[in-house]
């Protein structure tokens, strides 16, 4: 996949700091930055791996260091509201302040993945046809390394599971495909025998952050994101049981915002059963707030759940069609990083982190 590069200003944009700093820095951390050819001036031309390379030179110079670590969902009862969008860009965005950053697809319908530019449908012939790396192929998924989906052998490493889309340095996946779609039927027959299937998920992560096991070390991972799919299913009950917090993106629709009672209710059915659940916050996403009825309901949620309600929103904007369009495997935040939806992806992304105490 052909990625536009970025120039300095707008380097400069996505990690929040100067031209001078953003020219200063990448030549003391000795990037590799190529130049404009032709005649005239050299401009300077960013990967976006350069970018995030540049973004951890920066947090280990600057002594950027999370405070706490932090495992978060990202769910909507209802679909079409924005949540694996915001999933990709807000993972983007946190890997640019220098975090280190994991997100896990768990909807087999792969859109996260897809929006990260793999293509979970394709085959390693069809690729190879198509002139494609076979890295565009996908081969492993969440369940691989779960007990559940292990008949005999041990399960793969996560450095065969991950991919990098962005480099090194930016926001690590683990993707999904269809067949994620049998850990469900494995999940149920668990619960069918009193396994409590929706601890799964935390058991893996409390078993492998640790940094004991070294084929599946998580220990790097400042910030773990689950995409969770919208059905409430095993899958996502052991994502949210998992994680401290979770984000319920909310487009003022009149079903949408039903959906957060929905999501309340399941979150006190978690407390009830587990004695844990995790930290709600409700992010407006795709909204108009100069409609009556949308102001309406913004009143009504910020009074119902006043210490869940994120001071920073994201309005509506033609510009997250036309990144789909783009197909570049990029999301938003970075393909865009001047347009006021970006503006508005960074600043929340700010309020989410300080609202998580990481930084």
């Amino acid at each position: 996949m052909t990625r536009k590069p970025f120039k300095v200003q707008a380097v400069a944009t996505l990690l929040g700091i100067s031209v001078d700093a953003v020219r200063r820095d990448s030549d003391d951390a000795g990037l590799q930055i190529e130049r404009q050819p032709g005649e005239g001036p050299k401009t300077r031309l960013f990967s976006i791996e350069n970018i995030y390379d540049l973004a951890a030179y920066r947090a280990k110079k600057y002594g950027v260091t999370a405070k706490a670590k932090r495992i978060v969902t990202v769910y909507a009862p209802k679909g079409g509201v924005g949540k694996t969008t915001q999933t990709s860009n807000l993972a983007a965005i946190f890997a640019l302040m220098g975090l280190k950053v994991l997100v896990a697809d768990l909807d087999f319908q792969a859109n996260l993945t897809i929006s990260y530019g793999y293509d979970p449908e394709l085959t390693h012939e069809e690729a190879i046809e198509s002139g494609l790396p076979l890295s565009t192929c996908v081969d492993y998924h969440l369940g691989h390394l779960l007990p559940q989906w292990q008949t005999n052998g041990q399960p793969p490493e996560l450095k065969d599971v991950l991919k990098k889309p962005f480099g090194e340095n930016g926001p690590h996946l683990i993707p999904s495909e269809v067949t994620l779609d049998r850990l469900e039927a494995l999940f149920t027959v668990d619960a069918i025998m009193s396994k409590k299937p929706e601890l799964a998920i935390a058991r893996f992560l409390a078993e492998n952050r640790s940094g004991k096991n070294k084929q599946i070390d998580l220990s790097q991972y400042d910030v773990i994101m689950f995409d969770a799919p919208p059905a409430k299913n095993q899958t996502t009950r052991g994502a949210l049981l998992a994680s401290d917090y979770v984000i319920a993106p909310v487009s003022m629709e009149k079903y949408s915002t039903k959906s957060v009672s929905y999501l309340a209710g399941v979150l006190s059915e978690m407390q009830q059963e587990h004695n844990r659940y995790p930290e709600l916050t409700i992010l407006g996403n795709f909204f108009d707030m100069t409609r009556v009825r949308v102001a309406a309901q913004v009143i009504a949620l910020t009074k119902q759940y006043p210490d869940a309600w994120l001071d920073k929103q994201i309005s509506s904007s033609e510009e997250f069609k036309k990144v789909l369009s783009d197909d570049e495997g990029m999301p938003l935040a970075l393909a865009r990083p001047s347009s006021t939806a970006a503006r508005e992806l960074r600043e929340v992304a700010k309020a989410l982190i300080e609202k998580m105490g990481i930084l």
